[in-house]
């Protein structure tokens, strides 16, 4: 009966009170859905950026510590055949013994500069007497020799190659009590190649590692150990009192330990060159009150969203709908691209506003539209006015050495010449700003350019010209030769290994000036031909030279059929740009890119 009352009266309710409550139950029904679902998302997020964060660090460490290793071990090899070295190796009964002592320690001090990470150098006789450089304090010696020790039948046996121990397999014992790993070398002699000594280079631990001590931060910790040593502690200790307790070889790759509340992920990673074994350890506390911020934010965002999901809901009714439908449908419409005006209702009321902004978008669309396509080719111009003069750096930079090749080598006429060519080049290329110049101007410009290239490649190129003479006078935008005759010398001349000739012939037709580039280079294939109609303008792969001169001719005179392009392989390109007769006196102001 009780159930039968709450379904009588909720159906007896307004159609407003009926979408509040409906509205209400399932906005609460998707929160909880979605809380759930974000907390098992962030849940396994968590756990995932954790693993990825430690692996990059532990890795990183690794890396850099191999490779600074890497670099003290190649400097080493240095050292063993040096003069001081092998002196005071071969003469220790010698009577110049204390001067070639003296030499060495000199020496051993310079090398310790060129060394950052090094605390010292020891080059030791087999007897156990030694000379040595350090930053603070020289190591104490545990073993009277190094025959004795646990790594010499090693050393010995890798003939000159290096080993890496901690604190020289216990042969020595430094001051500050820190750890330090050892590089191990067997000094032979150059004569003979007979052993004659030992080198020891001791990098301390720490400064080894301070890189990933400055790294680190309140959640991320790692140590490092070897067997049962513990060579770099954690910064922790909390996780140092915990580790001392554990063996390295009863840890997984991967661990989760409690620790005070705390829980860590760890992670351990052997370096297989050093026998050492990386622990890193992340404080889970800390990202997860991360995640929890984060999990908060989202949850009142979604909260935000559907209160005015509510507020919009409960807003709707049928004086509001039908006409809503309408302008929809009217709306519908300009994803097609129809853009006409919206007719729903002639009243002023909130849906007429509506209908008029829709209108006045629809407008402020297409004049959108309008003005996009004009920015567009606005922009494509200006693009292809910056690849025109990324043309010109690289080829000053190469004529500037080409003079000052002739002015080191005291051909100064030809410096003179190279100089003037240069100056006139750049003269003309800048034509006083003008974008448009006369063929007469552009055909000296190559000239000055060829000119300038054969001192960089002699006798690889000449080049021929048959222009008629009432053609010098045309109007053509500036620098659209050079391009290609560079292209021509580079990619087709340049790769034969041979004697070339560049052509440029121009002469009118009834209606066309005709200006043809030609080579007797490397040509090209069809599908290096099609590529360069088709290929992405914007590649780097792509040569800016005549792709761009192309598309800057389409633009400025309006037409696709400006250019062709004949090649055949071994027999070279020909390149002809046909220009109607009846553009080529546009001023320049018409030149607007």
């Amino acid at each position: 009966m009780y159930l039968q009352h709450i379904k009588k009266t909720f159906f007896n309710l307004s159609l407003t009170s009926k979408l509040k409550y409906i509205y209400t139950g399932l906005i609460f029904v998707c929160i909880f859905c979605n809380l759930l679902i974000l907390y098992g998302f962030f849940s396994k997020e968590m756990h995932k950026t954790v693993s990825t964060l430690t692996s990059q660090t532990v890795e990183t460490v690794s890396q850099n510590v191999e490779s600074s290793l890497a670099v003290i071990s190649k400097n080493s090899t240095y050292l063993l055949g040096t003069a001081a070295v092998q002196n005071y190796l071969q003469d220790m009964n010698h009577s110049e013994y204390a001067i070639f002592s003296k030499q060495l320690r000199n020496f051993l001090y310079m090398t310790l500069e060129s060394m950052p990470l090094a605390s010292s150098i020891i080059i030791m006789q087999p007897s156990g007497t030694y000379e040595g450089a350090a930053r603070y304090d020289l190591p104490s010696i545990q073993i009277d020799s190094p025959e004795n020790t646990s790594w010499h039948e090693e050393l010995c046996t890798k003939k000159g190659a290096p080993i890496l121990t901690i604190n020289a397999g216990g042969y020595f014992t430094f001051k500050d009590g820190s750890n330090y790993v050892t590089l191990i070398r067997l000094i032979n002699s150059t004569e003979d190649a007979h052993p004659l000594g030992y080198l020891f280079i001791n990098i301390s631990v720490d400064s080894l590692l301070s890189f990933a001590r400055e790294d680190n931060n309140n959640y991320s910790d790692f140590c490092i150990s070897s067997g049962t040593d513990t060579i770099l502690p954690f910064l922790n200790d909390s996780l140092n009192f915990w580790f001392q307790n554990v063996s390295t070889d009863s840890l997984y790759a991967e661990n989760i330990i409690r620790l005070n509340h705390d829980r860590y992920l760890l992670l351990k990673f052997q370096i297989s060159s050093l026998d050492w074994n990386y622990i890193a350890a992340i404080n889970y506390s800390y990202l997860t009150h991360q995640h929890r911020t984060f999990f908060l934010i989202s949850s009142i965002i979604l909260l935000i969203s559907f209160a005015f999901f509510l507020l919009i809901a409960l807003g709707t009714n049928r004086f509001v709908t039908a006409p809503l439908c309408q302008l929809m449908k009217a709306m519908k419409k300009s994803e097609t691209g129809d853009f006409n005006h919206a007719n729903v209702t002639p009243y002023e009321d909130e849906i007429g506003q509506l209908q008029n902004a829709y209108n006045d978008m629809v407008d402020k669309i297409q004049q959108l539209l309008d003005a996009k396509v004009s920015e567009q080719k606005r922009l494509r111009k200006a693009e292809l006015n910056i690849l025109q003069e990324q043309i010109k750096p690289h080829f000053l930079y190469n004529s500037l050495g080409a003079i000052s090749y002739l002015v080191t080598s005291q051909q100064n006429e030809k410096a003179y010449d190279l100089i003037i060519s240069l100056s006139e080049y750049y003269r003309e290329s800048l034509s006083k700003g003008n974008k448009v110049i006369t063929l007469f101007t552009e055909i000296n410009i190559v000239k000055n350019y060829l000119k300038l290239q054969k001192v960089r490649f002699p006798e690889a190129f000449t080049d021929e010209y048959e222009i008629q003479e009432d053609v010098l006078d045309c109007l053509i935008p500036r620098l659209i030769l050079q391009p290609l005759v560079e292209n021509s010398l580079y990619h087709g001349i340049i790769p034969t290994c041979d004697s070339g000739i560049i052509k440029i012939c121009a002469f009118k037709n009834a209606e066309c000036l005709l200006i043809r580039i030609s080579d007797n280079g490397i040509g090209m294939t069809e599908n290096e031909l099609e590529n360069i109609w088709t290929a992405n303008p914007d590649s780097p792969y792509q040569s800016f030279g005549l792709r761009g001169t192309i598309e800057r001719m389409q633009i400025f005179y309006e037409t696709q059929d400006i250019c062709t392009i004949d090649s055949c392989p071994n027999e070279g390109t020909t390149i002809t740009f046909s220009i109607p007769l009846s553009k080529t006196e546009r001023q320049d102001e018409q030149l607007n890119f």
